[in-house]
């Protein structure tokens, strides 16, 4: 009772922070800084759930649906940053199919812009169907008792919208939907009885043009409303100041605007449904996982700073030896090899003078022009002498 009374003082002292805020910004006519409209959105969260509730043994299971211009391959980013965001809770996605090839593909993308706005009219497709039957697959897997956390996302916000239609009201009463930028907003009343429904607006999104009661929350002027536009202890619409500046970039639901308010529903998530044990070893993992980082990180660094200086230390001590090989060359071995070459012919030369042997005047003579007229000469007369004598009937032939 007590810690009832003191949520309620709280509840009624942020309510009275956010009428002040909104007075504040119609009087001075500008947009509240950044910091201060994050900040009393965050107490919003704070506010919309008890500090103690017996909820850990409750089963969870966390679910997600994306927007459009997403293939397979873009659904493990998100899906990894929700579960390290939600304290490791590995979430299961109902993948919202695109008509693009791939990312230049605008006549996809204009398919895409032509489904949701069937949808948009309440066309029940295939991809309602799909989302129906992941939530109650997710809804049979925690149990009767157990509770569903659903986060949509532009499209998928209109998607989910549509297959509330197609749920009962047990099934709404154990999920808690939390939209971002939606293309429709999400309500808590007696035809969607949710346990739970809040719609993140950035103030530039484009789809707020599209999302009347969203429009008409924003113009109240208060940070959190419900969905009559009064303010809400249990706030169904908060608006958040843009981080990025532009609107393409805080719609997404991993930019700056939006990843902000999913840490502090992931914080919700880990103070209400995961026990401190779990938080305590998930915590305690994590240290160490960045421990262990930092040491390697460390051992690079002292490898790199000891064996890439040993290894310029070598590269130099045989730079230096090969200098001084190249040098000692130069000065020492050509001069000797020198030496011994002019000695080994001063020898040979003393040799052929006491021997005899090895002398060119021995093996070699000059030969004279006559010399060679008189050896041909001297054949000629040999090859005439030695001719046979002709018969007496070769001579009268």
């Amino acid at each position: 009772h007590d810690c009832s009374s003191k949520l309620n003082s709280t509840s009624k002292h942020l309510q009275y922070a956010y009428a002040m805020t909104a007075c504040d910004v119609r009087q001075r006519r500008r947009p509240v800084g950044g910091s201060s409209l994050l900040l009393l959105g965050y107490f919003t969260i704070l506010a919309s759930s008890p500090i103690i509730r017996p909820a850990h043994a409750v089963r969870t299971q966390l679910t997600w649906v994306n927007g459009i211009g997403h293939n397979l391959e873009h659904m493990d980013l998100p899906t990894t940053v929700i579960r390290d965001l939600f304290g490791g809770s590995v979430p299961e996605f109902c993948h919202n199919p695109t008509a693009m090839t791939s990312e230049e593909d605008y006549m996809g993308y204009l398919g895409d812009l032509t489904q949701a706005g069937a949808q948009k009219l309440g066309r029940i497709t295939a991809e309602v169907d799909s989302l129906v039957a992941h939530l109650r697959a997710a809804l049979g897997r925690v149990g009767e008792s157990g509770k569903i956390l659903h986060i949509a996302h532009s499209q998928g916000a209109l998607i989910t919208s549509l297959a509330a239609r197609r749920l009962d009201v047990k099934e709404m009463g154990r999920i808690e939907v939390i939209a971002f930028g939606g293309a429709a907003a999400m309500r808590r009343c007696a035809e969607t009885p949710f346990a739970r429904c809040v719609n993140y607006y950035s103030v530039n999104d484009p789809l707020l043009a599209l999302v009347p009661s969203a429009e008409r929350a924003l113009r109240s002027g208060f940070l959190g409303v419900c969905s009559r536009g009064m303010p809400s202890d249990e706030p169904e619409f908060v608006f958040l100041t843009p981080r990025g500046g532009d609107p393409i970039l805080d719609h997404g639901l991993l930019g700056p605007t939006y990843l902000r308010a999913l840490e502090w529903e992931g914080r919700r998530f880990q103070r209400l449904y995961q026990p401190i044990s779990h938080r305590a070893a998930r915590a305690i993992s994590i240290r160490a996982g960045l421990a262990a980082e930092a040491l390697l990180a460390s051992l690079r660094v002292i490898l790199r700073q000891t064996v890439l200086a040993f290894i310029l230390f070598v590269q130099d001590v045989n730079a230096r030896i090969a200098h001084v090989v190249v040098d000692l060359i130069k000065a020492v071995v050509k001069p000797v090899l020198l030496v011994l070459r002019i000695l080994q012919t001063f020898l040979r030369e003393v040799y052929r003078s006491l021997t005899g042997i090895g002398d060119d005047r021995d093996i070699f003579e000059p030969i004279q022009q006559q010399d060679l007229d008189k050896a041909w000469a001297s054949q000629f007369q040999v090859g005439r002498s030695s001719r046979p004598p002709e018969s007496s009937g070769q001579k009268e032939g």
